[in-house]
């Protein structure tokens, strides 16, 4: 009696190891079982979806919409908590613009929460305050269209992409990035040398690098402070649409208009694999957890991928059904789940792990799953503790 108890406990605890990895798997983020817990639809004047952006604490998600406007929406179930409206004056035709507006193309929230920047093609950038959404300063000197905005991690400084716009001849010849200090409202870098438009710049999670995605077809790296241009990444044969980080930094994966999704070694900027899609790629993002991503684009598709292979390891195809483009989609903060922006359905749509069954082809539903795990460990747990009992009695039958 005294060999039988350990030798369970540590068949136990064997099994216990052995079932954790499909717990959590079933449990957290097993991208099969994504399915959507809400939709948001504008339906005041169906102006084009363009951007979107999640509060660092997860609790809120910005749109940007082609009326000049910014919604802010309530991340639990998509209502609308504040809408902030640029107020400007012309229109567009690359997406539905009424008349008398102008498309709002970047959002971005500052990673300590306390601000909301907004960029489009009235040339100004604009600092709202989240607590309770007045304008709180505008950056001028943009000469292009502003496409897109993204904070340093201390949220001290935030950049800037611009450039030419293809529709209003005036936007001509600026394809910059320019970095502002929000605390003296000064231009603290300028960013030079792409030749078409910066359409992505994302901060490293050190604060040290800015990376630049641009319609010249190349991805460089900038150090910051400084404003040096380290790296040049050649490869794609159109226009970058976006760009990301892995969240150790070591990698950068990129989005053309080449429909191919490009993976780079972030130190040396060597080409390190391409995945090949169906049409343009207009949004690329890692999720937290750095083992799969997020692309999607013009084949009105939303894709998640294994970071190492690329594989395509679940397909949404909401956007076929509502015949418009996945304009921006981002993991939530915490990684349960990814907001999705659709263009002229002027839709957004919040999708979460574990609400969906598994089509990884044996039918199986990840929540039964753990269940029969879950049981089957009560089971085995009841038969060891169980198990001095039972060999006391048939000693004594003996």
């Amino acid at each position: 009696m005294r060999h039988g108890i350990p030798e369970a406990s540590v068949m136990l605890i064997i099994l216990i190891t052995g079932m954790l990895p499909l717990l959590s798997q079933g449990a957290e983020e097993d991208p099969t079982t994504l399915a959507a817990v809400w939709t948001f639809v504008k339906e005041d004047d169906e102006a084009t979806f363009w951007k979107l952006a999640w509060s660092p604490d997860g609790t809120m998600i910005a749109a940007t919409f082609f009326d000049n406007k910014c919604l802010i929406l309530d991340a639990e179930d998509g209502t609308v908590i504040e809408e902030l409206d640029m107020s400007d004056h012309i229109t567009r035709c690359d997406g539905f613009a009424p008349e008398g507006t102008l498309p709002l193309r970047a959002c971005a929230f500052s990673p300590d929460g306390k601000w909301l920047a907004t960029g489009g093609d009235d040339l100004v950038v604009r600092l709202f305050s989240t607590e309770d959404w007045h304008l709180e300063r505008t950056f001028t000197g943009h000469t292009g269209s502003v496409l897109c905005l993204d904070f340093s991690p201390d949220s001290r400084y935030l950049a800037s992409g611009s450039g030419t716009d293809k529709v209003i001849p005036q936007n001509a010849g600026e394809n910059v990035t320019r970095v502002w200090d929000l605390e003296t409202g000064e231009e603290a870098a300028l960013l030079q040398g792409h030749r078409d438009g910066v359409l992505a710049v994302k901060w490293n999670g050190d604060g040290t690098r800015i990376a630049t995605a641009s319609d010249d077809r190349t991805l460089r790296i900038w150090s910051f402070p400084g404003g040096e241009e380290l790296l040049l990444m050649k490869g794609h044969t159109s226009g970058l649409l976006d760009v990301d980080w892995s969240p150790d930094g070591s990698v950068l994966i990129t989005g053309s208009r080449d429909y191919k999704i490009k993976k780079w070694n972030a130190t040396t900027g060597e080409e390190l694999a391409t995945w090949q899609d169906y049409n343009c790629v207009r949004s690329v993002d890692v999720h937290p957890n750095g083992e799969i991503a997020a692309t999607s684009g013009v084949d009105l598709t939303l894709k998640v991928r294994d970071m190492e292979s690329g594989l395509e390891l679940k397909v949404i195809k909401d956007g076929v059904e509502q015949k418009a483009m996945v304009m921006s989609s981002r993991w939530s903060p915490d990684g349960t789940g990814i907001a999705a922006g659709y263009g002229k359905s002027h839709t957004v749509i919040m999708y979460e792990f574990g609400r969906g069954s598994s089509d990884s082809g044996d039918g199986t539903d990840s929540t039964l799953m753990v269940v029969i795990i879950l049981f089957l460990l009560a089971f085995f747990g009841t038969v060891i503790i169980m198990y001095p009992a039972f060999r006391e009695l048939r000693r004594r039958r003996d």
